[in-house]
């Protein structure tokens, strides 16, 4: 018989608190960067305006966008992680969206990086142009599914840790409506975007509290030893 313990490894404990520290930050940082945010909308003279008088909070909002961007690896993949047996379908549906609606995040960041370049030109020349690139069909193809998937993937993500056993029906109920009243609604403010984040990370918060206070076997159990083992 095979006595040997199991003992997780420091990486297994790192990728733990890895991805609960990403299921906290990736909303946190987006309720910080809706704060800060000088360029809400994306039209080219407020891209030029807020280039020009708020460099900096346009800066912070960039850098904010591509981590949080980021942290969606992460975050999913801890999730992935503990839905092995209940939810793991939906768990790797809620990681490919989750993962692409990061890239949507990441590239406004980067849009907000190039709109950095805008002062010191000719106004109307720079507001046209920055009205031309929004008015891009292949950018508007491939932008604006990728920042739709952001709120796909939030409200999978929540499902499968509600499948997983991770969280009540509370939090997959709170992130769904959140996302289907931010799109039903026909305008927003930055106060409601705001309140909408804030739901969010209390619900991913949540979660990354459970996952880092769970035991070592509740987050890497035991391997068994095949049947045709057993007997040696």
């Amino acid at each position: 018989m095979n006595t040997t313990s199991h003992t997780p490894s420091i990486a297994h404990r790192i990728r733990r608190y890895g991805a609960a520290g990403s299921l906290l930050a990736f909303p946190a940082l987006l309720v910080v960067e809706a704060v800060l945010d000088p360029a809400a909308g994306g039209t080219g003279q407020v891209m030029f305006t807020a280039a020009s008088n708020h460099a900096g909070a346009l800066l912070a909002s960039a850098v904010l966008l591509m981590l949080s961007g980021i942290l969606m690896v992460p975050a999913v993949g801890g999730l992935l992680h503990q839905a092995r047996d209940r939810g793991a379908g939906l768990a790797n549906l809620a990681a490919v969206l989750g993962v692409l609606g990061g890239f949507g995040h990441f590239g406004i960041g980067m849009f907000y990086l190039v709109a950095l370049a805008l002062p010191g030109g000719d106004q109307n020349a720079m507001v046209a142009y920055i009205e031309r690139l929004n008015a891009t069909p292949a950018l508007g193809a491939i932008a604006f599914p990728l920042i739709l998937c952001f709120g796909l993937g939030v409200v999978a993500m929540a499902w499968a840790a509600w499948r997983a056993g991770l969280i009540g029906w509370w939090g997959p109920i709170g992130v769904t409506a959140v996302v289907v009243l931010h799109e039903v609604m026909p305008t927003s403010t930055p106060s409601i975007d705001i309140a909408a984040l804030g739901v969010l990370t209390v619900v991913f918060g949540y979660l990354g509290v459970r996952i880092a206070t769970l035991t070592d076997t509740e987050w890497d159990p035991v391997p068994q030893p095949r049947a045709a083992f057993a007997t040696l």
